[in-house]
């Protein structure tokens, strides 16, 4: 087992279990910290997983936070009367559904072990967000303000994961 060890550093890292101070690593570039930190640590498996399990965790995060707010955005687009406003919210609906289908594409890649690609998609989560963002900014007070940057939270927490995942950190 030493030899392999010694032949496949890499393989051993990355099956090694997260630590405390490795997710402190993962979390200090976030935008937020404590939101990073609070998120990984709200899945009863982040104690006993590796650096792959934790990847997973960070997409299932995302996944969770884009679809809640892709079936909040639904009802903005139909109930808002200005016109304005539609056009703004109906802009980020597509945008989530082009996040729905980044997180697809990020648990294929990470079951297939394609760690980068499952970086490259949570950047373009990221961007989706940001974008969403943009088109909201006119409108300070919109509900779906707060959500949209939660959502931009979790998939930065996914894109510093997988990036240390995949050795980008």
């Amino acid at each position: 087992m030493l030899a392999i060890l010694l032949v496949c550093p890499t393989n051993a890292r990355l099956s090694m279990k997260v630590t405390e101070d490795v997710l402190k690593e993962i979390c200090s570039p976030h935008e937020d910290p404590p939101f990073c930190l609070q998120a990984l640590k709200s899945d009863p498996r982040t104690p006993f997983v590796d650096l792959v399990g934790l990847t997973n965790i960070s997409i299932h995060l995302a996944d969770v936070a884009i679809n809640t707010t892709l079936a909040m955005i639904g009802p903005l687009v139909n109930e808002t009367a200005d016109p304005k406003l539609k056009v703004q919210y109906d802009l980020c609906y597509q945008l989530y559904e082009s996040n729905v289908g980044e997180i697809e594409s990020a648990k294929y890649g990470w079951k297939a072990g394609d760690y980068e690609d499952v970086s490259v998609l949570a950047s373009g989560c990221l961007t989706d967000c940001d974008d969403c963002n943009d088109a909201i900014s006119i409108t300070p007070s919109s509900p779906l303000s707060q959500k949209n940057k939660e959502v931009s939270h979790y998939c930065e927490t996914m894109l510093l994961v997988s990036n240390r995942l995949s050795g980008d950190s």
